[in-house]
C-alpha cells in the first residue's frame, strides 16, 4: 500500500541515552522524539512489543495520520511499504562522552547532567538482532554522540557491523583518537567518517574545541585518507561556521588548504545551531556569501561539498520559515 511515511518510523531505531527511538532528527521541522522504549540502558529488548509499536506508529501513517513529531519532516516520502518487522537503519547517539570541549556542543553546555548518565554497551543487543535476524543490512548505520571512538566497544562494533553484511555507515567524530576500525572499513570501502575540525589553524582550534589536538587530528586525517583506495569521500572534513570566532575566508582557505595536503576530497559545511536557530530570520548576506565561498572553493578544487541542515537551508532561503 502506498502511503506517506518515513524510513525510520517503518525500519529504523535509534540508541540514545536513556531510550530507544525510531530516529535522532528532531532537530529537524517534524521528525525525532518518537519513543520506542523510555529508561533504557543496555538491557535486552523485548522485540516483540517493540515491534507491535512499531507496527501501531505504521498503521497511523496508513491512515493517513501523520505521528505529530513527524508533521514537516523532509524525510517523509510517499512509496509503497514493506509489511515486515525489521530494522535496517540504525543510529547510535547513547555514548555522551567525549575527548572534545566544543564550545558549541549541547552536552558541554549542560555537563553536569551529562555526567550524571551512565554509558551502556549497544554489543550484545546488536548481536542478538543479527542472531534473530531482526537486523538486515541494505541500508545506513550512523554515529553521534560524544565521542563514539572512546567508547571501548566501538571498534568491536564496527567490526561487527562489517562482518555481517553493512555497507553504508557514517561516524561523525572529532578525529583525536584514531580508529583502526574506521581505517580498515574505510579501505573496504563501507564506512565515511565525517571529522568536525571548524578550522584551519592550531590557534582557532584551541579555541573552539579547548583542547590542544589539532596537529593530531591533522594527521588522522591523513590516514584515513591514505585509506580511501580512491573511493570518493569516505573521509570528510566538516566545518562548523560560528560566528565571531572563526567566520572568515582566511579561515576557510586554510581548513580547504589542510584537507587538500592531507589527499581529502570531501568538504562538509554547517552553521552553528544554537545561533542559527537565535537568529536565523535576521541573517545577514555575509553568511550565505560564506556558504557560496565554499560551495565555489570546492569547485575550483574538484572537491565535493557538501551542506549539512542549517548551511542548506541558508541556501534555499529556507532560513526564515
Amino acid at each position: 500500500m502506498k502511503y506517506l511515511s518515513c524510513r525510520y518510523i517503518e525500519h529504523g531505531m535509534d540508541f540514545e541515552h536513556q531510550r530507544l527511538e525510531t530516529c535522532c532528527f528532531s532537530c529537524h521541522s517534524g521528525g525525532g522524539r518518537i519513543t520506542l522504549q523510555n529508561d533504557y540502558s543496555g538491557e535486552p529488548i523485548d522485540w516483540d512489543k517493540l515491534f507491535e509499536l512499531k507496527r501501531k506508529y505504521r498503521e497511523e501513517h496508513r491512515k493517513g495520520n501523520l505521528l505529530p513529531n513527524c508533521v514537516g519532516c523532509v524525510f517523509l516520502e510517499e512509496k509503497d511499504w514493506d509489511d515486515d518487522d525489521y530494522i535496517n537503519f540504525l543510529q547510535f547517539n547513547y555514548w555522551v562522552r567525549c575527548n572534545s570541549r566544543c564550545t558549541y556542543c549541547y552536552e558541554v553546555q549542560n555537563k553536569k547532567m551529562f555526567d550524571k548518565i551512565k554509558p551502556y554497551d549497544a554489543v550484545p543487543v546488536v548481536t542478538d538482532m543479527i542472531q534473530r535476524r531482526i537486523l538486515r543490512p541494505g541500508g545506513e548505520v550512523s554515529f553521534g554522540g560524544g565521542e563514539p571512538t572512546v567508547a571501548p566497544e566501538f571498534d568491536k562494533l564496527i567490526n561487527l557491523l562489517t562482518e555481517n553484511g553493512f555497507r553504508n555507515m557514517r561516524i561523525h567524530s572529532s578525529g583525536i583518537k584514531f580508529s583502526p576500525a574506521i581505517e580498515d572499513a574505510i579501505r573496504k570501502g563501507v564506512l565515511n567518517v565525517v571529522i568536525s575540525v571548524d578550522s584551519g589553524s592550531d590557534k582557532t582550534y584551541k579555541k573552539i574545541k579547548r583542547v590542544n589536538a589539532y596537529k593530531k587530528v591533522i594527521e588522522n586525517m591523513r590516514k584515513y585518507a591514505a585509506a580511501n583506495n580512491n573511493n570518493f569521500g569516505l573521509m570528510t572534513s566538516k566545518y562548523i561556521i560560528i560566528p565571531n570566532v572563526n567566520d572568515n575566508r582566511k579561515e576557510i582557505d586554510m581548513w580547504i588548504d589542510s584537507v587538500r595536503k592531507v589527499g581529502g576530497r570531501w568538504l562538509a559545511l554547517d552553521i552553528e545551531d544554537v545561533w542559527y536557530k537565535i537568529n536565523r530570520s535576521t541573517i545577514s548576506s555575509y553568511y550565505l556569501d560564506l556558504v557560496n565561498y565554499v560551495l565555489s572553493k570546492g569547485a575550483e578544487y574538484y572537491m565535493k561539498v557538501e551542506l549539512y541542515d542549517r548551511a542548506r537551508g541558508l541556501k534555499e532561503g529556507k532560513n526564515q520559515l
